[in-house]
């Protein structure tokens, strides 16, 4: 945390959609960090976990409140919305998790942030910081994804999440909402599962590791994905409440391809193991290769990624490690 994010957080007021969970808590913990006034946390609790917030210093300037966007009505979130400095939006139905659901995906991520969109310009948000996702390209292959390529997402969640991006802008349009959209890609760190949702291949193979077990490789291990740690994101997502981001499309990862059989290397080495990778049955990320060109968001929002892989995993498996300690009975 710099002064600049400090004077863009202290003694204003936020909410924070899907701020149980596992990007959410970290930034509500910024936030109050940061010396925010109050935060509000929106969230249906399908996937986060409300411990993780209400044990964090400065909960005395914290509420939560159970709201589902795919079923609940967005008046009730009014008075959470009056004159609030900023609207953080990263409550979603993931892709992952909502397979096979496609009506709760297009519920949630477009009627619902419709609504919240609309409700926010009325209730008067200074600025809205919206969370899309690599997602909304739809390729998974080629050479590194620029915002200004022609998007043509493949999945129900893709769509859903480039129809935020279009709706937050028609908002915009028609009633004013300043607003940043930033387009995240495969964020990782502590806490990113707790028992719901949907387990990464870094939490799968690092449970395996501890467990004694080899990490598993799908197909050859050559997909691959652009990791950005959850910090680097969360700085990322308070630079964008400066006004010099405003109306900006920002790619959000690190800016490298890493292997998933050099990732995999790389978490034995964490963990100090000397075991060995198996390969299994090729899946659909064969392939792949999604990498990011995040220049734009480097030079609008001042940012870079400072946590490098081998550190981050550090971290991801410490916590894991510690996780496992304390749900051994003793």
């Amino acid at each position: 945390m710099d002064n600049d994010e400090r004077a863009l957080v202290e003694g204003r007021r936020f909410t924070v959609t899907g701020g149980a969970g596992f990007i959410g808590s970290w930034l509500v913990e910024r936030l109050l960090r940061s010396g925010a006034a109050h935060v509000t946390v929106i969230d249906n609790l399908r996937y986060g976990d409300p411990t993780w917030i209400q044990s964090l210093a400065g909960r005395d300037r914290l509420t939560l409140l159970r709201f589902d966007l795919g079923t609940d009505d967005c008046e009730v979130l009014d008075p959470h919305l009056d004159g609030a400095d900023g609207l953080f939006h990263l409550a979603a139905e993931k892709h992952n998790q909502a397979l096979g659901r496609p009506a709760r995906v297009l519920r949630a991520n477009i009627e619902g942030t419709l609504g919240l969109f609309e409700r926010a310009a009325q209730r008067g948000v200074a600025k809205t910081v919206f969370t899309s996702s690599l997602y909304a390209h739809g390729r998974i292959a080629g050479p590194p994804m620029r915002e200004d390529e022609r998007a043509e997402p493949r999945t129900v969640y893709g769509i859903s999440k480039l129809a935020g991006e279009h709706l937050l802008s028609h908002v915009h349009g028609s009633a004013g909402l300043p607003h940043t959209v930033l387009r995240l890609y495969f964020v990782y760190g502590p806490r990113q599962f707790q028992g719901s949702g949907y387990k990464s291949v870094i939490v799968r193979n690092f449970e395996r590791i501890l467990g004694g077990e080899p990490p598993l490789i799908r197909g050859d291990g050559n997909q691959a994905l652009d990791y950005v740690y959850v910090d680097d994101v969360v700085t990322a997502l308070v630079r964008s409440l400066d006004s010099a981001a405003s109306g900006a499309l920002l790619n959000v990862g690190s800016g490298r391809a890493v292997r998933i059989i050099d990732l995999t290397r790389a978490m034995l080495e964490v963990a100090e193991s000397d075991l060995e990778p198996t390969f299994g049955e090729p899946d659909v990320t064969a392939g792949s290769h999604r990498v990011c060109v995040n220049d734009r968001a480097c030079r609008v929002l001042g940012w870079k990624p400072s946590v490098d892989l081998t550190r981050g995993l550090r971290k991801v498996y410490d916590w894991l490690r510690n996780e496992r300690r304390s749900a051994q009975p003793s």
